[in-house]
């Protein structure tokens, strides 16, 4: 208790740590004394009802009223009005409700997420704030259609398809979930501009499922996703599918550092990062157009990214449909 408090004093200040003691009161006399679980917050531009059972997300934003901040710096440079995003692992809502914000009323927010706590949780917010144009599914997306068992965490953000190392954050309790692969959402609700998840580790078989639609040039979405490097093993490979994305003509537009450490890192390469982001009792900074090499590099080996923005080259795209009109010529 006395390390968080000043944990919490070293990164909020005074001010900032009366305001978590503030709501963690308020959490407790909801739980104890009236015998409601969830507790309702304005949260940015919108409210959420967040379970004060939690130890994940739902703590963090009871305390604080935000996390992950580069990566909301990143969604709001790059979503506009009337896109469609898929949210895979939409988890509560946090994302779904700000990437409503930021695409309007004439865009359009799909959110899937597998563990049946979560889902019916972001059900009530988004009936709370009557967005008509968040669509949500109880399953996964993965690289096939079909089904897998979901390891539930007591923390609501780290539930995951693959066994954990740390003990604390395992229940034993598991889910059997439907899965589906982009493509086959794509297929059914229509072009995809934007992808975003936070999937533990399951990025993998994300990419796998879509690698086919994007080299056939069936989808070419803009992706945002959480990297997990202790995931990536050779036999869990996330460097093949980043290679073949890149070989489409994708880029890493925005890499966010995971903390300092990882700010240096990514800087002795060269790369010159924006103004420090304090987020999550750490600073992080946002660099932009990381190389192939070092991008696979830090992303895949040696670590220190928390954060990437995947979009495809538009140059590499007109240079691609030049070469076929004059293929189409010369034949």
């Amino acid at each position: 208790m006395l390390n968080n408090t000043l944990r919490i004093l070293k990164h909020k200040g005074v001010t900032g740590l009366l305001v978590a003691l503030y709501f963690l009161l308020k959490a407790n006399i909801y739980r104890r004394l009236l015998g409601r679980q969830h507790l309702k917050k304005r949260i940015y531009d919108y409210w959420m009802y967040l379970d004060t059972l939690d130890q994940g997300i739902g703590r963090t934003l009871i305390l604080f009223g935000a996390r992950e901040e580069d990566h909301r710096i990143i969604l709001k440079r790059v979503l506009k009005a009337g896109m469609t995003v898929l949210d895979i692992g939409a988890n509560i809502g946090y994302y779904a409700m700000m990437e409503r914000g930021l695409v309007g009323e004439t865009g359009r927010i799909i959110a899937v997420e597998p563990a049946s706590g979560n889902i019916a949780t972001l059900k009530r917010n988004v009936a709370l704030n009557g967005y008509r144009n968040i669509d949500f599914f109880h399953m996964a997306i993965s690289d096939t259609n079909g089904t897998s068992e979901l390891l539930i965490s007591p923390f609501s953000n780290l539930h995951s398809f693959h066994a954990r190392t740390d003990a604390d954050r395992q229940t034993g309790e598991i889910e059997e979930v439907e899965t589906r692969t982009v493509p086959s959402m794509m297929a059914e609700f229509g072009q995809i501009d934007l992808i975003r998840m936070d999937v533990e580790g399951h990025e993998v078989e994300v990419f796998n499922g879509m690698l086919e639609a994007v080299e056939s040039g069936e989808m070419a979405p803009m992706v945002v996703f959480e990297t997990h490097r202790r995931q990536y093993t050779p036999e869990h490979d996330l460097e093949a599918p980043l290679r073949r994305l890149f070989a489409c003509g994708y880029k890493v537009r925005y890499m966010a550092s995971s903390a300092e450490d990882g700010t240096k890192r990514i800087e002795a390469l060269g790369y010159r990062g924006g103004p420090p982001i304090p987020t999550d009792f750490m600073v992080r900074k946002l660099f932009e157009n990381i190389d192939d090499d070092h991008a696979v590099d830090l992303i895949c080996h040696t670590g220190g990214v928390r954060t990437v923005l995947l979009a495809k080259d538009t140059n590499h795209a007109g240079a691609a449909d030049e070469s076929a009109a004059l293929k189409s010529v010369a034949g």
